[in-house]
């Protein structure tokens, strides 16, 4: 049986696209989106870190990365 494990940038073959992009929902970006902006004020994080997560946040789309900016569920 093949594994169905999804990492990022790995495409496992015999699935289709959207089996292999199952977290990439609306809500799977903003929970990743929260996640970093957590990072971001927490005084025991590096400034390495930080930056991370603030590339990581522009990447995901900055504040319209989340949920509830998104006008759903308002």
């Amino acid at each position: 049986m093949a594994d169905r494990t999804s990492h990022q940038g790995v495409t496992a073959p015999g699935y289709t696209a959207a089996e292999q992009n199952i977290d990439n929902t609306t809500e799977d970006i903003s929970h990743k989106a929260r996640g970093h902006k957590a990072n971001l004020s927490n005084p025991n994080t590096s400034e390495e870190s930080k930056e991370k997560s603030r590339q990581a946040l522009k990447e995901l789309g900055g504040e319209d990365a989340f949920y509830g900016k998104q006008g759903k569920g308002e």
